[in-house]
C-alpha cells in the first residue's frame, strides 16, 4: 500500500519532471544578431522618414533647454542650499538626456549626408555615363556629316559641263534626238539625250571655229599688207607736206606746227594735259582771240615719263624683300627725295588772252607737287590774278597731302615755295580737272585712298567761267591803268 502511494505521488512528478524536460527540449534558440548593425539600419530607416525640418527645430530646442538648463544650475549652485542639490541632480539628468537627443539627430543628419552624397555620385556617375555617350553620339554625327558631305561634294564629269536649259533643248533639238515620250518621264535619259546635244552643238562650234580661224588668217594678211602699203606712203606724206609748207605759210594754215603741238601735249601729265584738251577746244569754239600753246624741255619731258613708267614697273613686279631693301637704300638719300618732290615739269602750258586792244595777258602754267600753278610774269602786277574768285587766294596748297609729304622730308610749310614753284590758284586746278575736295569726300564715303585723278567733267564745268572771269579782270585792270594814265596827264597838265 505503501508502495502503491509512493508510486501513486512519484507518477505526476514524472509526468511533470517528463513534461518539464519535453518543455525544455521544444524551446528553439535564438540566433545571434548584430545589435549595432540592428541599430543603424534603425536609424537609417528612421533618418529618410523623419522629416528635416522638424529634426533642425527639434535640435534648437534641444539647444535652448540645455541652455536654459545650465543657467538654472548655475543659479541653483550660487544659492547653496539642500533643496538646490536634488534639483541640480535632476536638472544634470534632464540635460543628459537633451545631450543624447542631440547625439542622435547628429547621427540622423550624418545619415542624411551620407545619404545624399551616396545619391550625388550615383546621379553624377549615372551624368557622366549619359555625356559620354552624347559625346559618342555627336562624333558619329560628325562622321555622318563629313561622309554625307563628300557625296553631296562629289563631281563627276559631266556635272562641270554647262548644259542648255530643258526649254532650249526641246525646243531646239530635233525629235529623233530629244525624244519626249521617253524623257519627260526618265531624269536619266534626258540628262543623256542632253549631253548627247551638247556633243553636237560643240562639233558645230568647232567647225565654225575652225572657219573662222581660217579668215581670221586671210583678214591679217589682208591687214599686213595694206599697213605694208601704209608705210610705204609715209616718207611720200612726208615730201608732201614739205612741199606743201609754203602754201600752209601763204594760207595761214600752221598744219606742221599744230600737229608737233599734239606730239609734245602727249608728254604733259594727266592734269596739264586736260588742261590744254579742254583750253585749245575752247579757243576752237568760243575764243579765238586766245593762244594754247606748250613749250619746254621735250628730251628731258620724255625721259621723266619713261622713268615714272620704268619705276611703276619695277615696284609691281618686285618681291616684298626686294621693295624692303629699296626702301632701305632710298632713307639714304634724302636731299635726293626732297629735289624730287620739288621738281618742276619741264614742260608748259601757255594760255595767251588777246583784246582787241594791243594788251595781252601771258599766264604760264606749271605742273609740280600734284597740283597745278600760275608762275606770273614779274613784269605784270602780283595781284593780277590774285582773288579772281571768292576766297581764293592761293596761300596754301589745295591738296592736303602735300603739306604731310613737306613735314615728311623736314621741309617748311608750303607758303615758302611759292616764289619758287608758283601759286596755286584753286581755279587753276580745277581747269585741270582736279577737285581735291570732292575727290577726299568720295574717299571718306568710298573707302578709298587713292591718288587724285583729273576729271574731263570737272575742267569742262570751269573752263568757261575761269576764262570770261581772266578776261574781265584784264579788261578792268586795263581800264584802271587807262585811268590812272589820265588821272597823271591831268596832275602834270595842271602843274
Amino acid at each position: 500500500m505503501v508502495k502503491d502511494a509512493i508510486t501513486d505521488k512519484e507518477a505526476p512528478l514524472k509526468k511533470r519532471r517528463k513534461t518539464t524536460s519535453n518543455a525544455s527540449s521544444t524551446i528553439t534558440k535564438v540566433p545571434a544578431v548584430d545589435i549595432y548593425q540592428t541599430v543603424i539600419d534603425y536609424e537609417e530607416a528612421e533618418a529618410s522618414s523623419r522629416d528635416p525640418e522638424k529634426d533642425k527645430e527639434l535640435f534648437r530646442k534641444a539647444c535652448d533647454d540645455i541652455r536654459t538648463m545650465m543657467d538654472e544650475i548655475t543659479e541653483l549652485k550660487t544659492k547653496r542650499s539642500e533643496d538646490s542639490k536634488g534639483e541640480i541632480i535632476g536638472r544634470r539628468i534632464k540635460a543628459s538626456l537633451l545631450f543624447v537627443v542631440l547625439k542622435k539627430l547628429n547621427r540622423l543628419e550624418k545619415f542624411r549626408t551620407k545619404t545624399s552624397r551616396d545619391t550625388m555620385n550615383r546621379v553624377k556617375q549615372q551624368v557622366d555615363s549619359y555625356h559620354l555617350q552624347l559625346q559618342n553620339l555627336l562624333y558619329e554625327i560628325e562622321h555622318l556629316k563629313k561622309e554625307v558631305t563628300k557625296c553631296l561634294q562629289f563631281k563627276s564629269k559631266d556635272e562641270e559641263i554647262e548644259l542648255v536649259t530643258v526649254e532650249e533643248f526641246y525646243k531646239e533639238a530635233p525629235t529623233t534626238l530629244s525624244r519626249p515620250e521617253v524623257t519627260q518621264t526618265n531624269p536619266h535619259q534626258l540628262k543623256l539625250a542632253r549631253l548627247e546635244w551638247e556633243l553636237e552643238q560643240r562639233k558645230q562650234l568647232s567647225a565654225l571655229c575652225s572657219k573662222l580661224q581660217t579668215a581670221k588668217e586671210t583678214v591679217g594678211k589682208e591687214i599686213q599688207t595694206k599697213k605694208e602699203r601704209l608705210d610705204n606712203l609715209t616718207p611720200r606724206l612726208k615730201s608732201i607736206l614739205e612741199v606743201t609748207k609754203p602754201l600752209q605759210e601763204y594760207l595761214g594754215l600752221p598744219l606742221d606746227k599744230i600737229r608737233k603741238q599734239h606730239q609734245v601735249a602727249y608728254l604733259l601729265p594727266k592734269p596739264l594735259y586736260v588742261l590744254y584738251v579742254q583750253a585749245d577746244a575752247y579757243r576752237e569754239a568760243c575764243d579765238t582771240l586766245m593762244l594754247v600753246s606748250v613749250s619746254g624741255d621735250e628730251e628731258e619731258a620724255r625721259l621723266l615719263k619713261n622713268t615714272k613708267n620704268e619705276e611703276k614697273v619695277v615696284e609691281e613686279s618686285d618681291s616684298d624683300q626686294e621693295r624692303h631693301h629699296r626702301k632701305l637704300s632710298r632713307s639714304d638719300r634724302l636731299e635726293e627725295r626732297k629735289k624730287r618732290l620739288l621738281l618742276r615739269h619741264p614742260l608748259t602750258v601757255h594760255i595767251t588772252i588777246k583784246l582787241k586792244v594791243t594788251r595781252q595777258l601771258l599766264a604760264p602754267v606749271l605742273f609740280t607737287l600734284d597740283r597745278l600753278s600760275i608762275y606770273r610774269d614779274l613784269i605784270a602786277p602780283n595781284k593780277l590774278l590774285s582773288g579772281l574768285f571768292v576766297h581764293d587766294l592761293g596761300l596754301d596748297s589745295p591738296n592736303v597731302a602735300n603739306n604731310y609729304q613737306l613735314q615728311h622730308l623736314g621741309l617748311n610749310c608750303f607758303s615758302s615755295y611759292i616764289s619758287e614753284l608758283g601759286v596755286p590758284y584753286i581755279w587753276v586746278q580745277r581747269v585741270a580737272g582736279l577737285d581735291f575736295m570732292g575727290a577726299r569726300t568720295a574717299e571718306i564715303m568710298d573707302g578709298k585712298s587713292d591718288s587724285v585723278e583729273p576729271k574731263t567733267s570737272v575742267s569742262q564745268a570751269s573752263v568757261e567761267s575761269v576764262m570770261r572771269a581772266v578776261r574781265q579782270r584784264l579788261k578792268a585792270r586795263i581800264a584802271l591803268c587807262k585811268q590812272v594814265q589820265a588821272l597823271g596827264e591831268l596832275l602834270l597838265s595842271s602843274t
